[in-house]
């Protein structure tokens, strides 16, 4: 398992983390009914026990609020990196495992009802989703009579690439700055996240800060050409103003440059046109295309070359 996903399985080991990705990204009416207070992380292993890669998932328990049953409500939580077709097979499978664990663990009569386990998928592929989010549309069609018998199967997809950035930039949470921060397409906008993520965290969140600033540092600046990271994110943010700043400035001085450059690529071109005639569309592409010390030399020919041949000599 690669280190981006296993930070994930350490962002949502969080209760922080799932209740604002439930909250704020799911947003579904069913949520209403969690009480939030009651989270608590299950113990995959027992439930997987013969598939080992199973305890990368993430599974958390909660009771429901009220008296109804079920009385319990289980959250499980698989993170992808690249889409995979039999995704709503896998789900079926691991569902009927969590169950089957369930009643192993108690006797059947103790279960009045069995609880409800909700599985989110959460993608962060560059990739386009494009597998089918319940199990019955994969299943063939026999007759309408049949149709009770299709398995049903479904899961909460969220595509991180596809998630609107507006809509994330209106929601305060831990949650929605990572997803800004998988989203970042530069220096500015890992800046902009880290400032948002630290006014949404609290100091007594210190474990979460401290996931968040590992992924920085194995995951994120990486990609910006940064090989390490200060102990603290308020120390992170400052490191990437310095060097955006020092980026603007590098920028700068290639414009300049690249500014002179193609000043004296006129230049040499306005020689050549009075001294030679209008020059050939290979020699102008030839001067365009040339560095500044080419183009230097090639205006100091110009004045005492004798033909169009002895500008260019090597």
């Amino acid at each position: 398992m690669g280190q981006h996903d296993l930070s994930y399985r350490q962002f949502f080991s969080h209760l922080r983390m799932i209740r604002d990705l439930l909250l704020e990204i799911v947003g579904e009416k069913w949520v209403e009914h969690i009480d939030f207070d009651s989270g608590e992380l299950v113990n995959t292993s027992f439930i997987f026990k013969r598939d080992k890669s199973r305890e990368s998932d993430i599974i958390w328990k909660f009771r429901r609020k009220g008296d109804s049953e079920p009385v319990y409500v289980y959250v499980l939580m698989e993170f992808q990196s690249r889409p995979d077709p039999s995704m709503p097979v896998r789900l079926m499978v691991y569902v009927g495992h969590f169950y089957q664990a369930l009643l192993d663990s108690q006797p059947a009569a103790a279960w009045r009802k069995l609880p409800l386990v909700v599985p989110i998928v959460m993608y962060t592929g560059a990739e386009r989703w494009n597998v089918p989010t319940d199990l019955g549309s994969l299943i063939g069609e026999l007759d309408p009579s049949a149709e009770p018998y299709r398995l049903q199967v479904r899961y909460y997809l969220v595509d991180v690439a596809a998630y609107p950035r507006e809509s994330l930039a209106l929601v305060n949470s831990p949650v929605a700055d990572l997803l800004g921060l998988e989203r970042s397409a530069d220096w500015a906008d890992v800046r902009s996240n880290v400032h948002r993520l630290r006014q949404n965290l609290t100091p007594a969140e210190s474990a979460l800060r401290e996931t968040f600033r590992s992924w920085l540092k194995e995951v994120v600046l990486p990609r910006l050409g940064l090989a390490a990271a200060p102990p603290t994110l308020e120390e992170v943010e400052t490191m990437l103003a310095e060097s955006i700043d020092r980026w603007n400035q590098e920028i700068r001085e290639e414009g300049r440059q690249e500014g002179r450059r193609e000043e004296g690529a006129l230049m040499v071109l306005r020689l050549l046109r009075l001294k030679f005639g209008p020059p050939a569309p290979e020699v102008e592409d030839r001067v365009r295309s040339a560095d500044a010390d080419r183009l230097l030399e090639w205006g100091e020919r110009v004045l005492t070359a004798e033909s169009l041949q002895a500008v260019f000599q090597d």
